[in-house]
């Protein structure tokens, strides 16, 4: 009996012990309700550059409630709950706090709003309900000071709100400096640029304001703060620091970027952000040379060590194409072709002898070049007295008599290549995804220019030779 009963004892402790495990708190318990809304969907989710990203979705029952929970927790930044029925959505901070409850009316939901259990979300529906109130009254007074009959004392009204708007939110941050929103109120702050100091001519220094205000655009933004990527803040000043306020060319793209780069290095979300938003944006960048920037991030940033958000696979294939796009960036000697003309006779474009040299990557099946070609045979006819040469290479190795006959009816006056005996890689090395394809050589047979069409031919050149003649 003994021994029964310890059996039993164990038993009885064995079942305690699952239900204690069944019942241990999720990581993240977010529970709503929404009187005016039943037997539909609502999705959790954030913006993270220029995208809004949905996390989870939940059903919502008859009477308006749904939950979203999980084993681990949500990283920190602003968060939105949008409806499906209504393409509607409310916003909410989740952060160390991330098991509370929330309840609205869907009429209504920043002046109804109500939290249980998130002192800064009570802040944070505080503060929209001061700023949407505040944003009203702007909205009348600026009205008034446009068309109204007293302008004058509508802009006095207008100054003494705007500043009383500017007191509230540095009353907020200095009451609550740790919380995500005062760091999002200080990441918004632009720079405010003091007054220009004097030349030795005694003139004001013209180029003062733009070099202080780039210098200073992110002394309010913690750069060690993650949650900062998960907002609509954060985003907007990366653009505008990389397209506004920097020379869009590769090499000031790529001083900039390390400069971003630097700033984020001690935490792994903003590394991440940063490495990854400005990788992504430069490689499918439509600015002829900015696939210098990509190759730039990828092979600095992209190993295994730095990069630990991507798979194997993935390092691999962004480190794989880098190393392919490298040899073939604006400014570096184009890779060898040595191909057979028309005539069986080899053909190196390195002993063309000519100022410059036109790569023309061409199909005769295609239809884009079938338009493409006829004006390239114009634009070359009248200007190759000048020093051009056109070196075209066949992509089409299906018929090598269409490819003769299609040269001798359109007079092709210019050096035709195919590979025929497949010796060449020129797919690769030159990144021939599609056709047609020009690159444009200078007499040392670096890249000036490439995949480009015959019409921005004389405007390339015309730039190259102005920046030439200015060395």
């Amino acid at each position: 009996m003994v021994r029964t009963k310890s059996i039993l004892l164990s038993g009885l402790f064995f079942v305690s012990g699952i239900l204690s495990l069944q019942a241990a708190p999720k990581a993240h318990d977010l529970k709503f309700n929404l009187s005016g809304l039943k037997n539909t969907i609502c999705f959790l989710g954030c913006n993270y550059g220029d995208k809004a990203y949905i996390q989870d979705t939940a059903k919502v029952d008859e009477k308006g409630n749904f939950e979203f929970a999980g084993d681990k927790e949500l990283p920190g930044g602003i968060y939105f709950i949008m409806l499906k029925s209504k393409a509607r959505y409310f916003q909410l901070i989740i952060d160390k706090e991330q098991r509370f409850s929330m309840s609205a009316d869907t009429v209504d939901f920043t002046k109804s709003m109500k939290v249980t259990g998130s002192d800064e979300n009570k802040i944070f529906y505080e503060y929209l309900r001061y700023i949407t109130a505040r944003h009203n009254e702007l909205d009348t007074l600026e009205k008034q000071v446009k068309n109204g009959p007293d302008k004058s004392g509508a802009k006095v009204k207008l100054d003494t709100l705007n500043a009383q708007v500017v007191r509230y939110k540095l009353g907020f941050i200095h009451s609550h400096s740790d919380l995500l929103l005062s760091k999002l109120f200080n990441a918004a702050e632009e720079p405010v640029v003091p007054p220009s100091p004097k030349l030795a001519n005694g003139r004001a220094d013209s180029t003062f304001p733009y070099r202080y205000y780039k210098a200073h655009f992110f002394d309010n933004v913690d750069f060690t703060d993650g949650r900062l990527v998960r907002s609509e803040v954060f985003y907007p000043k990366i653009k505008e620091y990389l397209e506004r306020l920097t020379q869009n060319d590769p090499d000031s793209i790529i001083v900039a970027a390390d400069y971003l780069v630097q700033k984020a290095s001690q935490d792994k979300d903003m590394f991440k952000f940063i490495v990854a938003y400005i990788t992504s944006t430069y490689e499918s960048s439509n600015i002829m040379g900015m696939d210098a920037v990509f190759v730039h991030m990828a092979q600095k940033y992209y190993t295994a060590d730095k990069a630990t958000w991507v798979t194997p696979t993935q390092l691999e294939k962004i480190r794989s194409r880098a190393q392919q796009l490298d040899p073939i960036l604006v400014g570096k000697r184009a890779p060898t072709l040595v191909m057979p003309d028309s005539n069986n006779v080899m053909q190196a474009f390195d002993s063309i002898k000519a100022e410059y040299t036109i790569l023309y990557f061409w199909d005769f099946d295609c239809g884009h070049c079938q338009k493409e070609t006829p004006k390239l045979i114009r634009w070359y006819d009248s200007i190759k007295a000048e020093g051009i040469e056109v070196y075209a290479i066949q992509t089409n190795e299906s018929s090598t008599t269409k490819w003769k006959d299609y040269v001798k009816a359109h007079k092709l006056d210019w050096i035709n290549v195919m590979d025929i005996y497949h010796t060449s890689n020129f797919r690769h090395d030159y990144d021939v995804l599609t056709t047609p394809m020009i690159y444009l050589l200078n007499e040392n047979k670096v890249i000036i220019a490439k995949k480009i069409d015959t019409d921005d031919l004389d405007k390339v050149l015309k730039h190259y030779k102005e920046k030439k003649w200015k060395k």
